[in-house]
C-alpha cells in the first residue's frame, strides 16, 4: 500500500507540474493513469460504473486503513481533476469533479472512520467551500449527516 501512495504522490506532482504549464489536457489524462494504477484496472472497466461501484471495486479485500486511504488517493485525484476543469475554463466540469471527490471522501469518513477524524474534516470542509450547498445531490446531503452526526 505504501508504495501505491508513494505512486500516487508522484502522479499529483505530474498533474500540478502540467496544469502550471497551461497544459490542461495532458494534466487530465496524468490523473487518469493514475486512477488505472490505484483501482489495477484500465479506466474502460472503472468509469462507466456508479460511484458505489467504484467505491467497491477500490476497498474489496482491504483493511479498513487501506481502504479508507485509497478511497481518499481516489478522492484526491477527482479533486485535482476538479482544479485542473477549473483552470481550463470548464466551471460546470469542475463542480462535478468536486462532488465526485467530496461523495468518496464522506463514503470512507462514514464506512472507515480514523481515529482522529480532524484532518478528515479538514478535507470535507474544503470540498464544501467549492460547492454551493444547494447543488450537493441527496445521497451526498445523506452521507454529510451521517458524518457529522458521528463526528
Amino acid at each position: 500500500m505504501l508504495r501505491l501512495l508513494e505512486e500516487q504522490g508522484r502522479f499529483l506532482v505530474e498533474i500540478l507540474e502540467f496544469r502550471q504549464a497551461g497544459s490542461y489536457d495532458a494534466a487530465l489524462f496524468t490523473g487518469l493513469r493514475a486512477q488505472e494504477r490505484l483501482f489495477a484496472r484500465p479506466a474502460q472497466d472503472f468509469i462507466p460504473r456508479s460511484l458505489e461501484e467504484q467505491v467497491h471495486l477500490l476497498v474489496v479485500g482491504e483493511s479498513d486503513t487501506n481502504a479508507r486511504d485509497k478511497c481518499l488517493a481516489h478522492a484526491t485525484l477527482l479533486t485535482e481533476a476538479a482544479r485542473t476543469y477549473q483552470a481550463k475554463g470548464q466551471p460546470p466540469l469542475a463542480l462535478g469533479a468536486y462532488q465526485l471527490a467530496l461523495h468518496v471522501t464522506l463514503l470512507a469518513a462514514v464506512r472507515f472512520p480514523p481515529a482522529d477524524s480532524a484532518a478528515l474534516r479538514a478535507r470535507i470542509a474544503a470540498l464544501l467551500d467549492q460547492l454551493p450547498a444547494d447543488d450537493l445531490n441527496a445521497e451526498v446531503k445523506e452521507l454529510l449527516r451521517q458524518f457529522e452526526e458521528r463526528a
